[in-house]
């Protein structure tokens, strides 16, 4: 009888400690199979995340931001916990200098062999050995001509003061304040990588100036409702989310100004601090395949990083995806931001804004 109940605890302690040793591998499946991404607000087609897990058998765990400066706080902690994380190029290079994101290996991702060459040979990480390009587009201005009548021709009159007073309330800048302060220097014919005390002056002068006449600083999730409903009839804009806004509203157009502006690309990067490297390539591997990428660009309006003979005609024929020869002419590629320029960037963003 003592053998029979010395057997039964012997048994008894098996079955719990397999059953431990079950738990925790669930535990740590459920833990890698779980992809955490940071990404800008309005810029994927939400049933390629559905697909994506569906192939994979995982969670993802998508969040968004509406500023380039958030993404590049949380690289800077590591990634805050984020396994991919979008970041705009004028904080790439820095990004990669201070060691925030992990270096690329690019045999696990086959479909590397479908990106633009042109956007391989890019000058904010050439030959991609620490990012992967997801998307490119224009800064410029959108206008719903329901309310405005007169032509808009670039950044000229969202800085004139008499243009100001008439749509006063009416106008939004971007709250990803780089942009703004590239259309200042575009308007004030001030080279982009220009960062001296005298320009700088100059720049918050008339910010300040016009910040008193703005329904706001705003993001996509804001103006692109905000056109549509009238909120606002003119907003500086990235050229995807006014197509978007024109989906709803055929009376919005893009606007890109004749002064010039800015060509971005997005980058996909994983952070240092990333928990599932494994399953981000995968998630990249999977928006570099052909139809995933083509159904991004259909939802997002903005140019995917694949070559151009991977896409169909009627995605070719949209000049604001894929411009002319005449009117990339007008588009510089965004400036590349040091840590003091950041710095500077910032203190232009809080003094604006703040005072």
């Amino acid at each position: 009888m003592k053998k029979t109940y010395k057997l039964l605890i012997v048994l008894l302690i098996i079955i719990a400690f397999a059953i431990g040793i079950i738990l925790s591998y669930n535990i740590l499946i459920k833990k890698e199979r779980t992809l955490k991404i940071y990404n800008w607000s309005y810029y994927i087609d939400e049933s390629v995340i559905k697909s994506f897990e569906e192939k994979y058998g995982v969670k993802v765990i998508y969040d968004t931001y509406e500023e380039s400066g958030e993404a590049f706080a949380k690289l800077k902690i590591g990634g805050g916990g984020y396994d991919v994380i979008y970041i705009s190029d004028s904080f790439l290079k820095q990004a990669i200098k201070e060691g925030y994101v992990q270096k690329i290996d690019h045999s696990k991702i086959p479909n590397f062999k479908n990106i633009d060459e042109e956007l391989i040979n890019n000058p904010y990480d050439n030959g991609l050995s620490y990012s992967i390009p997801y998307m490119w587009g224009s800064v410029g201005i959108g206008v719903n001509t329901k309310y405005v009548k007169e032509e808009i021709k670039g950044w000229k009159q969202l800085f004139d003061e008499e243009f100001l007073k008439k749509y006063n309330g009416k106008i939004s800048m971007l709250e990803d304040f780089i942009d703004t302060i590239n259309a200042v220097k575009f308007y004030l014919k001030i080279p982009l990588n220009d960062w001296s005390k005298e320009s700088v002056e100059k720049i918050k002068e008339l910010l300040k100036k016009q910040r008193e006449y703005l329904a706001g600083y705003w993001g996509a999730s804001q103006y692109i409702p905000g056109l549509v409903k009238g909120e606002v009839y003119i907003a500086q804009a990235w050229s995807g989310d006014i197509l978007i806004a024109k989906d709803e509203e055929e009376a919005i157009k893009y606007i890109l100004p004749e002064e010039g502006t800015v060509r971005f690309i997005d980058f996909m990067v994983i952070p240092k601090g990333s928990e599932n490297v494994d399953l981000a390539y995968k998630w990249i591997n999977f928006l570099l395949e052909p139809e995933i990428a083509e159904k991004n660009t259909r939802a997002v309006h903005y140019t995917n990083s694949l070559k151009r003979e991977l896409m169909p005609n009627d995605l070719l024929q949209e000049s604001a995806l894929y411009p002319s020869e005449e009117l990339m002419k007008k588009l510089q590629f965004e400036p590349i931001l040091t840590e003091e320029e950041i710095k500077i960037v910032e203190e232009i963003t809080i003094e604006v804004k703040g005072a």
